[in-house]
């Protein structure tokens, strides 16, 4: 098995915590790229997840709102690496999950699940607020962390035997803060 396929294997959350982890992930804080630039990534991310049929119009107050809710997203992982979660974050999960009317129903098969009443982006948000309830109530929840690089905060799925892992690739961050936890200590001396 070679690099790439170990990475990419230790980085892919599965089900509902793989969709989470694919919405907080479209920004690369660290390096870039933005993928939600503008509401036409926004609408061909989110119909491409099959959040929202490409009939719904996305504008730039959508955008921001779903930037919003992805920062947000991403402060509610923060607990699995250490960080704190911040009121913020919390109030605009339940901002989302009211604006697209966010209930409990039954299915044709008679299990539970969360659907927004609303439609379009804020029908969408509401989907992603659910994939996170439901990926929160998941036993592998909390192997789902951020980077310990303030720089970088990419989610990743933490697939360590103990669950341990504090960087999502030693080969980048983790050499980097090793790296500079070193020239600190030998700085000091």
């Amino acid at each position: 098995m070679d690099i790439l396929t170990i990475v990419a294997d230790r980085e892919t959350a599965p089900g509902d915590i793989g969709l989470v982890q694919a919405f907080v992930n479209t920004a690369d804080l660290q390096d870039g790229p933005e993928d939600l630039s503008d509401p036409n990534t926004l609408k061909a991310w989110l119909v491409a997840k099959g959040l929202m049929d490409g009939s719904h119009t996305v504008d730039a107050s959508d955008l921001k709102h779903a930037i919003a809710l992805r920062e947000a997203i991403r402060g509610t992982i923060g607990p699995n690496s250490g960080f704190p979660v911040y009121p913020v974050d919390i109030a605009t999960l339940n901002g989302a999950a009211s604006a697209s009317g966010l209930r409990m129903r039954f299915g044709a098969d008679g299990k539970p699940r969360m659907e927004p009443e609303a439609t379009g982006v804020v029908g969408a948000m509401g989907r992603i607020v659910a994939t996170l309830y439901s990926a929160m109530e998941d036993e592998n929840w909390r192997r789902l962390k951020l980077c310990s690089s303030q720089a970088c905060r990419w989610a990743f799925y933490d697939r360590s035997k103990n669950h341990s892992s504090r960087w999502c690739t030693m080969a980048s961050c983790g050499n980097r803060e090793k790296a500079r936890r070193f020239r600190s200590q030998k700085a000091h001396a």
